[in-house]
């Protein structure tokens, strides 16, 4: 796949006119191509140093696996490098911008007009990133992974050294090690699926019912909440490495993490972090507990990430480099039901989910799930639930 210079400047255009946000295209030999940027910002004192520093980072050494995101005297940026079928022909360099925890002294010092310098929450910048990533490669990148990936990310996801855990640490100076140590059994338990033991840990809190006053008032609720992503992202990375299903785990983890956000106590925080725990390691449970060959747990892994499409036995071999005919007669073996049972079943899990959490017309929900006609998806829901779509959605809008 390649890309113009027509169609990067185009990107960098709208990029800047939409967030107001400095983009600039260095090319290997470290000249700048084009550049987009503020009259006010030119004017900036920092501005040609910073544009020294643009022209000079060390791109190449990077990967173009996903955004890289870098500091520079408080000043923040990200980076794409533009390896398109060859070798590396650039970098498309956005920013600066500045944290919205930058403190006051600094602000004022590098914050000369309040349109100078946009100030970036870190899931703006996040996001900003991932869409121009898919503009110049079309492919969709999860956030969990470029978090993941970012050493950069983690001082804006605490913003603070003393966050949430660091500050109880302090408080504690006698059990340090203890609770790196709680934190490695948290994980290993997570990962192992130990269901049973997660009550012996958690009872264990890192932060106590009589410090959460004390903790509340020394942090922003918002250093908490990214401390906590933060925490969910790495309990995501275990629970991938216990057997469970990648686009689950990340799904799982975008769901959490948006959860976080709307939090507005302490208690909540650490109450829906819990949940999360509990979530990740009954699902790893689940999953070890169905120890399949690698041709089936492939399989099966396709049919859940694909509910909303169609599924072909064709598919499914091509998949698994094996015959239609072997592969239907091994994943009955080892499952105990047909591939198409297999997918009707799972279709009808996720139909039940739709039917209680969502208002979507029962038309829609067949629909989307990609059954033929309503009474054909009324048929195969009642066939395993014993009832159909009306009467489950009305039994469980009574309970």
């Amino acid at each position: 796949m390649k890309i113009s210079t027509i169609d990067l400047q185009y990107i960098g255009q709208l990029i800047f006119e939409t967030h107001h946000l400095p983009v600039v295209y260095v090319h290997e030999s470290e000249k700048i191509i084009f550049e987009y940027t503020s009259k006010e910002f030119q004017n900036h004192s920092s501005y040609d140093s910073l544009k020294e520093q643009i022209k000079a980072y060390p791109y190449r050494t990077a990967t173009n696996d996903y955004p890289i995101f870098f500091s520079s005297a408080k000043f923040n940026f990200f980076f794409i490098n533009l390896n398109m079928d060859a070798p590396y022909i650039g970098t498309i360099v956005v920013g600066p911008y500045l944290s919205p925890e930058i403190d006051d002294t600094v602000k004022q010092n590098v914050y000369q007009d309040d349109e100078t310098i946009p100030i970036l929450h870190y899931q703006q910048s996040l996001a900003i990133s991932l869409f121009v990533y898919y503009a110049i490669y079309r492919k969709k990148l999860n956030k969990t992974d470029v978090i993941h990936h970012n050493q950069a990310l983690k001082p804006l996801i605490r913003h603070e050294e003393d966050t949430a855990l660091e500050l109880s640490y302090a408080r504690r100076n006698d059990i340090v090690h203890t609770n790196l140590y709680y934190e490695k059994i948290l994980l290993d338990y997570v990962k192992n699926g130990r269901m049973e033991k997660l009550n012996e840990v958690l009872n264990y809190s890192i932060v106590e019912q009589e410090e959460l006053g004390v903790l509340s008032k020394r942090n922003s609720l918002k250093s908490i909440q990214y401390l906590m992503i933060t925490g969910i992202a790495l309990i995501c990375r275990a629970a991938i490495e216990g057997g469970l299903n990648e686009e689950t785990a990340f799904t799982l983890s975008d769901f959490y993490i948006q959860k976080l956000e709307d939090q507005s106590s302490l208690i909540d925080i650490l109450s829906l972090m819990e949940e999360a725990i509990y979530d990740y390691t009954n699902r790893v449970s689940h999953a070890n507990k169905k120890k399949y060959s690698v041709p089936i747990t492939t399989c099966i892994h396709f049919i859940e990430n694909q509910l909303y499409g169609d599924i072909t036995l064709d598919q499914l071999s091509e998949l698994c480099h094996l015959s239609p005919n072997y592969l239907s007669s091994l994943f009955k073996k080892e499952v105990g039901i047909s591939i198409s049972e297999c997918i009707q079943h799972q279709k009808i899990e996720e139909a039940k989910k739709l039917l209680t959490f969502t208002n979507y017309p029962i038309l829609d929900i067949g629909s989307l799930l990609n059954f033929t006609d309503q009474s054909y998806f009324i048929k195969v829901f009642k066939k395993f639930t014993g009832i159909t779509p009306k009467q489950f959605r009305n039994k469980d809008s009574r309970q």
